[in-house]
């Protein structure tokens, strides 16, 4: 640890059934940087995020902000939603929570979660912008660029896909290369037979079957899973005993029902399997035999692709963002298809299941290779030289104008009795904020409701008065007559 400096890390989300790969991506990353600083990851909710930080001694905040996803997507209105944020009461609220623990550094995951990066920045506070997802290249791809630039102290990109956008003066200085990596206890190699019998008994599948797989926290239009069904349903056809799993949250319904439609519609139903959530991704992974990737989303990186390689697994996938680069780096461009080449997914797909021998010798390489260029040797030198920029970090501050201060919103700790199950401080949950708001708009409401009474009564003693008068001289005119 660096003289007990604190490293404040917020995530922009933190799902309750499954991980995604920026929290995964963060989780690991805390747990390197827990051997240098003394770190504390601020969540929305309670996840598995936060259950697996505990579980490694990391200490949880819960503190909800609203997040800028339009960063992503850049349009004429950023530059304007972003200086809109300045005055969000959530802004407040990490201002204060950032003055109550004082870290020395802030860590800001992902693009669009903003508020933090202007909060720490506001106080002097050195930021760490880390980069997960491809920011669109359009006419106002800059203005998202200036966001990050003014600030953040220091750039983090996971791929030279990610940081594309910054590789220009006056940002690159400020650049560093951090591709994603894995732990030694992460997963168990010496039980990966077991699991692939256990999981495929599970699954129904026999254990010489050819099993061809599909990975995803949710199924959305983005990941292709409709692509991955047209194009192994061709194959399925040719081979009755193919296997396909398709793996993945159910976000929206009608794509979901769109995925059985088609599933149906090809006439291999009893070839398919569909997994909600697994939590036994290790025992998933060794149940398949290949792995496609048919990303409509220009990736960031890829982790899928990575976990794939790992487990010694041949990888199909569309050239989408990171998912090029990872293939290239590990000698797989022969397996890169053309984003929405659903044909070209076939034609690759059947080429591995053609030929098993080679089937396997991709799988090992891809084992070798992976380790190579992204294991832990590698992570390790890089991560080292991007500490090394960190902690010569000065933090000037930048201050943000007409940023709201009141009502002030208590982040004040809990006592332990009522501390969350898993330990983290009930700070800035829903219903607090809840109750909060409907104070505040209960006391506004009030104002407005007096301020309107004092004028009404200000109206009917005006009234009175101009009435007298007008008596007055009604009166006197009838007695001149």
């Amino acid at each position: 640890m660096s003289e007990g400096k604190k490293l404040m890390l917020f995530s922009h989300v933190c799902n309750t059934r499954s991980i995604t790969g920026a929290e995964k991506l963060l989780l690991f990353l805390a747990r390197k940087l827990s051997l240098h600083f003394t770190c504390t990851i601020v969540a929305p909710q309670e996840g598995k995020l936060t259950k697996l930080a505990q579980e490694s001694g990391i200490q949880t905040i819960l503190l909800e902000t609203p997040m800028l996803y339009i960063m992503c997507a850049p349009n004429e209105n950023l530059s304007r939603e972003a200086q809109r944020l300045k005055s969000d009461p959530a802004t407040a609220c990490v201002v204060q929570l950032l003055e109550r623990e004082r870290p020395d550094y802030v860590f800001v995951n992902t693009s669009v979660n903003v508020i933090p990066a202007m909060a720490a920045k506001s106080l002097g506070i050195p930021v760490i912008w880390h980069i997960t997802e491809i920011i669109r290249d359009n006419p106002h791809t800059a203005s998202a660029v200036a966001i990050i630039d003014r600030y953040s102290d220091w750039i983090v990109g996971i791929s030279e896909t990610a940081v594309a956008p910054f590789r220009e003066n006056p940002v690159e200085y400020k650049v560093s290369l951090l591709y994603p990596s894995w732990g030694a206890d992460d997963f168990r190699p010496a039980l990966w037979s077991d699991l692939r019998n256990s999981k495929r008994k599970e699954w129904g599948i026999k254990a010489d079957a050819k099993v061809i797989g599909y990975i995803s926290s949710f199924l959305i239009v983005e990941k292709g899973a409709d692509h991955f069904i047209e194009s192994v349903a061709k194959l399925g056809k040719l081979n009755p005993g193919l296997r396909f799993v398709v793996i993945g949250g159910e976000v929206d319904r009608v794509y979901y029902q769109s995925l059985k439609r088609r599933v149906i519609d090809s006439g291999r139903s009893s070839q398919f399997i569909f997994i909600d959530y697994e939590e036994d991704i290790e025992g998933a992974y060794c149940a398949m035999d290949i792995v496609v990737i048919p990303s409509l989303l220009s990736e960031g990186f890829g982790m899928t692709a990575m976990e794939a390689m790992i487990f010694g697994k041949p990888v199909v996938a569309y050239a989408s963002g990171g998912l090029r680069e990872i293939l290239q780096f590990t000698g797989n461009e022969q397996y890169l298809v053309p984003t929405g080449d659903k044909e070209g997914l076939t034609a690759k797909i059947s080429e591995l299941l053609v030929s098993p021998e080679t089937s396997d010798h991709v799988g090992l390489e891809n084992q070798r290779r992976v380790e190579a260029m992204f294991g832990s040797e590698a992570y390790e030198t890089r991560l080292l030289s991007i500490l090394g920029h960190i902690f010569s970090l000065s933090g000037n501050p930048v201050p943000m104008e007409e940023m709201l201060y009141t009502p002030p919103i208590d982040i004040v700790p809990v006592p332990d009795d009522q501390q969350s199950p898993q330990g983290a401080p009930i700070l800035g949950r829903r219903r607090r904020r809840r109750k909060l708001r409907r104070r505040a708009s209960l006391r506004k409401r009030s104002r407005v409701i007096s301020a309107r009474k004092r004028t009404g009564r200000k109206i009917k003693r005006k009234s009175r008065r101009i009435a007298r008068g007008r008596k007055r001289v009604r009166r006197s005119a009838s007695r001149r007559r």
